[in-house]
């Protein structure tokens, strides 16, 4: 794919630009400048921290939550018909949300054996 005159042209800019910022110093006085890291910045899921810093919700964010929600629900159900049914339903939702998330975050269906320990992978 050849590039237009207009992209060279925005990137030669962006370029001079940047040059003449890191010239005066200005990437010198960022704050936390030659400091570690916090901890914390380097913990759990980056891409949801950054996205939620962003005030930025995803879809299938608010889809995880939902799910848990509804696996919570199934958990306190005592009908065998209909947990089958909700479980089924959930693994809807679930097959939704591995098509929406990022790979790495895709969850495995539900198994009505093991309620507990598919409701603590959605925390």
């Amino acid at each position: 794919m050849k590039k237009s005159n207009e992209d060279l042209t925005n990137r030669d800019l962006m370029s001079s630009i940047y040059k003449d910022y890191e010239k005066k110093g200005g990437a010198e006085k960022l704050p936390g400048m030659g400091k570690p890291l916090p901890k914390s910045a380097l913990e759990g899921d980056i891409f949801t921290k950054i996205v939620k810093n962003a005030n930025y919700l995803p879809a299938w964010i608010k889809m995880q939550k939902e799910i848990k929600q509804r696996i919570e629900k199934l958990m306190k159900l005592t009908d065998d018909e209909k947990r089958i049914i909700e479980a089924e339903q959930i693994n809807q939702e679930i097959m939704k949300y591995n098509r929406s998330c990022p790979a790495a975050l895709q969850k495995n269906l539900l198994s009505l054996n093991e309620l507990e320990k598919h409701y603590k992978l959605w925390e």
